[in-house]
């Protein structure tokens, strides 16, 4: 593929950004057309965490354009992407386009915005999904997922606690595709802390079974995790 194939993504990443704006001021219509990727400048821009080409390239797109409907070969939309970077700035620049995005949009793989942000473990990024933008936190992805499971994986108490306390009717024994809850993940990753917070504060079973038959004690990473979490419980 020759390097000016698409030459307004090539110069955002290659950081270009007066380039960028040039071709993009010649040809607004352009804001919109995919890579061999099939990512659109917005895609990069926000790849590139710019927030300035970003608010540029948005008061460019043709009047109208939806982005949920810009996504690329994974399904993904500059939202997700930028999910996995934090920025609370370009979400609020994204969040404020007309029509406004679906924020609970997935991508090929069933996982949404609030996925991604607590993957990375975004503590105030998730805050915002939730409180501002109504982020839905009972959705799962293609692995039946939800996003208790992904904190409970990362072993953030704190956004654990986000999800608890600011969203309505999450599960905490909800189970993924192979019966796990999310104290199975919790032990399994070796969060001690994480999955005592889920028995303690959130009334996670510590008795329910995956689909192999195992508790959660018994997925735990080692002996010691689950030592730590037996002797703690005990005393309960």
């Amino acid at each position: 593929m020759s390097t000016n194939e698409f030459p307004i993504q090539t110069a955002i990443k290659e950081t270009n950004i007066n380039l960028a704006k040039q071709l993009i001021s010649e040809n607004p219509k352009s804001t919109i057309l995919k890579d061999n990727d099939e990512r659109t400048p917005l895609h990069w821009a926000v790849s590139i965490n710019n927030n300035d080409l970003v608010q540029f390239i948005i008061n460019q797109l043709p009047k109208g354009t939806d982005i949920d409907e810009l996504v690329d070969a994974s399904g993904w939309t500059a939202i997700h992407i930028n999910a996995s970077i934090g920025n609370v700035e370009i979400l609020n620049l994204l969040m404020h386009t007309d029509p406004q995005p679906d924020i609970n949009l997935p991508t090929n793989q069933g996982t949404t915005a609030l996925h991604l942000s607590i993957s990375k473990n975004h503590l105030s990024y998730v805050r915002v999904l939730i409180d501002e933008f109504a982020a839905s936190c009972r959705v799962k992805d293609k692995k039946g997922y939800t996003p208790l499971h992904r904190a409970a994986s990362i072993g953030s108490i704190a956004i654990m606690r986000l999800l608890i306390q600011l969203a309505k009717g999450v599960n905490v024994n909800a189970k993924d595709n192979d019966g796990w809850t999310s104290l199975h993940h919790a032990l399994a990753e070796g969060h001690a802390d994480a999955a005592i917070y889920l028995v303690d504060e959130a009334g996670a079973d510590v008795n329910i079974e995956n689909d192999d038959g195992q508790t959660p004690i018994q997925v735990a990473v080692d002996e010691k995790v689950a030592k730590y979490f037996k002797e703690h419980i005990e005393k309960k």
